[in-house]
């Protein structure tokens, strides 16, 4: 494997990954990746790759992407990883969809574009250097038509590239590329990331005026 370097606190392979905060549901561990596109039956999905690349293993942690992205995706991946994590007593860690694009990418100043499915992209800019992604633009929403911010970039990524530049090829996480990142992350070489979801767009759905809202 090879991507961001985890200085001497745990092999990237030693992390279960998991992602299905796009359209893609992968996971990995040791040498086993397991990838299924689509966005049905997530969680299930979710679920089956995990046993397939653990094989019984057992993890030093567990990561998951905790979005930008799908909002069913981003739960099933966070709920499994945090159980798992209970279950083998080792860390749950959380890495950003962006964070793992821009890490695929190579070095420079990357811009990701994320899909929202309402027609917009979400945008986040990132330095790489030596593998490690440094977060210089955070996630917002950009609408077709808007100037790009904060350029020049050196690559564009993600899965709404297009809508951004014709010319450019969309791409998605890998799972064991969220696993050196998270090694990373477990390094100190990032700074650390709450274990929640990653929202950019506000709630689709608005409770009505003066209703309580129970968490």
């Amino acid at each position: 494997m090879t991507g961001v370097p985890s200085p001497g606190v745990i092999d990237p392979r030693a992390i279960l990954a998991l992602d299905a905060s796009l359209a893609r549901v992968s996971a990995a561990f040791g040498e086993r990746v397991a990838e299924e596109a689509g966005e049905r039956d997530q969680a299930a999905t979710l679920v089956r790759l995990a046993a397939a690349v653990l094989a019984g293993g057992r993890p030093a942690a567990v990561a998951a992407t905790v979005g930008p992205g799908s909002f069913t995706g981003i739960r099933a991946a966070l709920a499994l990883a945090q159980g798992l994590a209970i279950g083998f007593g080792v860390p749950a860690v959380a890495v950003s969809t962006a964070e793992v694009l821009a890490a695929e990418a190579g070095e420079g100043r990357i811009l990701v574009a994320i899909d929202s499915r309402r027609g917009h992209a979400f945008l986040a800019g990132f330095l790489v250097r030596a593998g490690i992604p440094e977060e210089i633009l955070p996630p917002h929403v950009w609408r077709p038509g808007e100037p790009l911010p904060g350029g020049p970039w050196s690559v564009l990524v993600g899965d709404a590239a297009a809508l951004l530049d014709p010319a450019a090829t969309a791409s998605w996480p890998r799972a064991s590329m969220v696993a050196a990142v998270a090694a990373a992350r477990l390094a100190g070489a990032i700074a650390a990331r709450p274990f929640a979801p990653l929202y950019v767009d506000p709630p689709a759905v608005r409770p009505p005026a003066g209703a309580a809202i129970v968490c």
